[in-house]
């Protein structure tokens, strides 16, 4: 018996109620958590584009500090009224790494590019010809009397330059740096790598984590044409923020997943807990119209005969039989209330033995013959004697038959028609009973075997009964290794086929127990 609308409706409410605010929680925490980790990745990124300038501004300090360092003897030359070759041998002299000297008179510098590094003019020109890949670095040099007389440098080659200072320029000169913001705690979190003029890598000081926030600057004066890409470490703050931001993403939607779930599930339990409620509501409502119904009619003919109310004979016989079919049917009720119970429990046994199936059908038809013959159906009986032998349980196969030609009889309306048909086919038993009743619905095909669950469609309703025989008939052939078929159509009948596996001549005739729920 299903839930009402508007009792499903409720629930439904009431799961909404509780999913959608977890809902909209998560989804608020999972957008500010991804804000907060935008914003980091932005600051991250100005941070690295920062230290990217720097550390070009760096590569410039440190070929400053190299041409002062060489520059001097020569510088010393020029104030003490030297004349050109004395200071062009002063910068042979401190040739160092560079390549070759060249002292550049006055009245060419205006062929050179000046650049400020540091406050101090660097003179650079880049090579051609024989010089090509090369690049001029000079300083300029004073007389004694202080004027410029010209420049005086090198020629060196940018690529081993830069590749050479890399690390000490990272480790040594970046940090050094008064205006450097962060310190020398920021740069252990960097990762610098030198890039040449086709974007190659040349060099690389620890390997990056966070490609997202990398920055690339451009090296200017002789170095041009080459840069540096400055990103984060794995020990990067923003790497750490993205981790974090990532498992609390996933806890998030998880604690929502599972709080969705848990209504879900929740909602479930309670629909099917009131549906059981109900349906055993009306199990208790049909098996006391079922236990009044027989009573009251075995209390009428018993009442009848003790009268003497009766003209003729025939009349007692009457009454008799109906004391005994009504008597039968009230056995077969709570039969069907006590075996439902043990199988319940897992505490119902079966006597497993050889049976012969042709007499457990034979058997139950004869027992309902009576009330076949007082409601006016015909039976139609199909049952060869030489059908293999099945290994079950004689008196539970039996009650299996017996419901479903109760089920016959009960759901039958003008057309009282009844056919039990056995064989044996594909290493199988089948014992098939059809009626032309009212049929069962294709939807409500797959329920009828659940227990109390009695369909509520159609002329079913105006059947009292339990919801228990078809629920025992599919337990106890499933417990024999069998299974139950139902073909169907509204209005035109049923036929119920139970399906046992036929056992093979060569077992021996040994008895076994079985229980159910063992």
């Amino acid at each position: 018996m299903p839930v009402s609308r508007l009792g499903r409706r409720v629930l439904v409410v009431l799961g909404l109620g509780v999913s959608l605010p977890a809902l909209l929680l998560a989804v608020l925490g999972v957008y500010l958590t991804l804000r907060i980790s935008r914003a980091v990745e932005e600051e991250s990124t100005r941070y690295n584009t920062y230290l990217a300038q720097q550390v070009a501004q760096a590569f410039e300090t440190e070929l400053m500090v190299h041409l002062r360092g060489s520059i001097v003897t020569a510088e010393t030359a020029a104030r003490n009224g030297g004349s050109p070759e004395e200071v062009a041998r002063a910068l042979a002299e401190n040739v160092d790494e560079f390549l070759a000297p060249q002292l550049i008179p006055f009245t060419q510098l205006a062929d050179f590019t000046l650049l400020l590094v540091d406050g101090q003019p660097l003179l650079f020109s880049p090579g051609s010809g024989p010089r090509s890949g090369q690049a001029f670095a000079g300083l300029l040099l004073r007389g004694r009397t202080g004027d410029v007389i010209g420049a005086g440098g090198w020629w060196l080659d940018p690529r081993k330059f830069l590749g050479d200072h890399l690390t000490s320029v990272i480790h040594e000169r970046l940090p050094s740096n008064p205006r450097l913001y962060g310190g020398l705690e920021s740069t252990r979190r960097l990762s610098v790598e030198l890039l040449g003029p086709q974007g190659n890598r040349l060099g690389i000081v620890r390997d990056p984590e966070s490609p997202e926030t990398a920055r690339i600057a451009p090296l200017e004066g002789p170095f041009a044409g080459f840069s540096v890409r400055v990103a984060a470490t794995s020990s990067a703050p923003v790497v750490w923020a993205g981790r974090f931001v990532t498992i609390e993403i996933v806890f998030i939607l998880l604690m929502a997943l599972t709080i969705v779930a848990a209504t879900g599930f929740g909602l479930r339990y309670t629909i099917r807990q009131i549906e059981l409620a109900q349906l055993k509501a009306s199990f208790v409502s049909n098996v006391t119209h079922e236990l009044k119904t027989p009573i009251a009619l075995i209390r009428l003919a018993v009442e009848t005969l003790e009268m003497r109310r009766i003209t003729r004979p025939e009349e007692a016989e009457k009454f008799l039989r109906s004391i005994a079919r009504e008597t039968t049917r009230l056995s077969q009720l709570v039969d069907n209330i006590l075996d439902f119970a043990r199988l319940e429990a897992g505490q119902r046994l079966f006597r497993f033995e050889r049976v012969n199936v042709a007499d457990v059908v034979n058997d139950a038809i004869e027992s309902f013959r009576p009330r076949f013959e007082d409601q006016g159906f015909q039976i139609d009986v199909d049952v060869p004697e030489t059908l293999p032998l099945v290994r079950g349980d004689a008196r539970a196969l039996s009650h299996c038959v017996l419901n479903l030609l109760d089920n016959a009889i009960k759901y039958s309306r003008a057309r009282r028609e009844v056919r039990v048909v056995a064989a044996a086919r594909d290493g199988a038993v089948q014992v098939a009973v059809s009626d032309r009743g009212i049929g069962i619905a294709t939807a409500d095909q797959s329920r009828i075997f659940e227990k109390f669950v009695r369909v509520e469609a159609g002329l079913v309703h105006d059947v009292k009964g339990a919801g228990l025989g078809l629920s025992l008939v599919d337990q106890i052939v499933r417990a024999h290794g069998g299974r139950v078929e139902l073909v169907s159509s509204p209005g035109e009948g049923s036929t119920f086929t139970l399906v046992l596996p036929a056992l093979a001549e060569e077992v021996p005739r040994t008895e076994t127990r079985a229980q159910t729920g063992s």
